[in-house]
């Protein structure tokens, strides 16, 4: 499960390269904030898989999940713009 997740968080990091690229200087810009949304959770779910847990895997999850929530408010945000 590990290898798969991390697996995932390249492929979910090569696709926000090419979205970003591609749909940041358009109208389009809520897919680049979904896209990073969607790499954060990935980054959030395995950090939260590492035994053990130190001080700084807190300050990642803490990190990773404020930058969720922050992505989803702007990609919702951009979205009824358009």
């Amino acid at each position: 499960m590990e290898n798969t997740l991390s697996i995932l968080i390249i492929l979910a990091g090569i696709g926000v390269f090419i979205i970003m690229k591609k749909f940041s200087h358009t109208g389009k810009t809520y897919l680049v904030n979904f896209s990073i949304a969607l790499l954060m959770a990935l980054l959030f779910i395995r950090t939260m898989m590492l035994e053990p847990l130190d001080w700084i895997g807190y300050v990642a999850i803490v990190f990773c999940g404020l930058a969720f929530i922050a992505q989803m408010i702007l990609g919702f945000k951009n979205l009824k713009t358009t």
